[in-house]
């Protein structure tokens, strides 16, 4: 084990001395990538409860960092009350989000899931603003809140909106698909009050994951264990490996590369998630279509935005 984590160090080094330019790109489109094939196959095992896909992503997670951690030396433990404290505190907001975004996938498209996952960094503007207050409200970004809700208007595709271009949907299935934008965007939100997915903080929120699921499987009905097939075990090993991978590479990516061209190309998430649409064969309408446009623009607008704040701040 130690000699191929040896050569995966050996040739990601290489790789950023050959090419610093390029490396932090292929991390993150290899990441999107993966990240979209991750939510492929989690709704390949949709009858899964949720808190049993994220319990055996945690375990899967915390055994594969173990084993990272070890080789590269890194502490994960002995600190200070105070570090425990908010390591706690962004593990338990982490696996909120983790069981958001798995509920809700399986009630939207992979190409919806992608990009309404993608509204954290309006979530994490909020926030900066009305409860850390180290920002201000700024009519750029009430301007991109207002294209982010219309373009989520658009792909919740209520009754209304049906009605006035004669299209007919069932109650049930706009109910559902707004269960499942609700989970996405709750996802997105907890994922912004975290910010950070180092190594040590992962490791910590596999463990409480692991710890939450496992009272969730217990005591709510909709969440009891189910004894998973042969392929369904494969399938949750997958799940398990590719987060902690796509973690891996994300990190690596915002560490070597220009965060406002980093952040510009995860949006590619959507693109990969239209693929996997169609090669699943998922019905899309012109108003999810046109409503994960809309929000993409607003969120390319936002990095933009951050970026000159960033530059004027210099």
């Amino acid at each position: 084990m130690d000699y191929f984590l040896s050569s995966i160090k050996s040739a990601i080094s290489q790789l950023e001395l050959k090419q610093p330019r390029y490396a932090p790109i292929y991390y993150i489109l290899t990441s999107s990538l993966i990240f979209s094939i991750n939510s492929m196959l989690s709704k390949m095992i949709s009858h899964i409860p949720s808190s049993q896909i994220v319990y055996f992503r945690a375990i899967i997670m915390c055994l594969f960092n173990t084993i990272v951690t070890s080789n590269q030396n890194i502490q994960l433990y002995g600190f200070t009350s105070d570090i425990y404290n908010k390591l706690f505190m962004r593990s338990i907001f982490g696996c909120l989000g983790t069981i958001c975004f798995y509920s809700g996938i399986m009630q939207v498209s992979v190409s919806e899931g992608q990009v309404l996952f993608r509204t954290s960094p309006l979530w994490t503007s909020l926030m900066a603003i009305y409860y850390l207050k180290t920002e201000k409200l700024q009519m750029s970004l009430f301007f991109n809140l207002i294209i982010c809700f219309f373009g989520i208007f658009l792909i919740s595709q209520p009754p209304v909106l049906l009605e006035i271009f004669g299209y007919e949907k069932s109650e049930n299935l706009v109910e559902t698909q707004l269960m499942g934008i609700i989970l996405m965007i709750s996802a997105a939100i907890f994922s912004s009050i975290i910010q950070v997915n180092q190594l040590v903080i992962l490791q910590y929120f596999s463990i409480i994951s692991i710890g939450v699921t496992t009272v969730a499987l217990f005591i709510i009905p909709s969440q009891q264990w189910l004894v998973p097939s042969y392929f369904e075990m494969t399938m949750l090993i997958l799940i398990g490996s590719t987060s902690y991978i796509v973690q891996l590479l994300m990190n690596r990516a915002y560490m070597k590369g220009n965060l406002t061209e980093i952040s510009m190309l995860g949006q590619s998430q959507v693109i990969y998630g239209y693929i996997i649409d169609i090669f699943m064969g998922t019905n899309l309408s012109i108003f999810s279509v046109c409503g994960t446009g809309v929000i993409v623009a607003s969120l390319v607008k936002v990095v933009l935005d951050k970026s000159k704040q960033q530059q004027k701040g210099h």
